[in-house]
């Protein structure tokens, strides 16, 4: 059986987007430790470390890493 519920309905915090899940995402990740490039990459963000040499240069995806810090992440907030 799947559960299915709102964000919207699932807290008495009003005015918040999506976006807010973001931010609380990579402040905490950031808390813990994680390096910003990885936060950045989990974000999809193009980093701001990183020049157009820079990109051209690292194709490395940090695949890994994102999968370590998500399950990481994960085990925090699972219920």
């Amino acid at each position: 059986m799947t559960r299915f519920f709102s964000l919207r309905g699932a807290t008495a915090l009003e005015n918040w987007t999506l976006h807010d899940l973001r931010r609380t995402l990579a402040t905490n990740l950031g808390r813990r430790q994680v390096l910003p490039h990885v936060i950045e990459h989990i974000l999809n963000h193009k980093a701001a470390s990183l020049t157009d040499i820079g990109e051209i240069y690292n194709l490395y995806t940090y695949v890994k890493e994102k999968r370590e810090v998500l399950q990481m992440w994960s085990n925090h907030i699972e219920w």
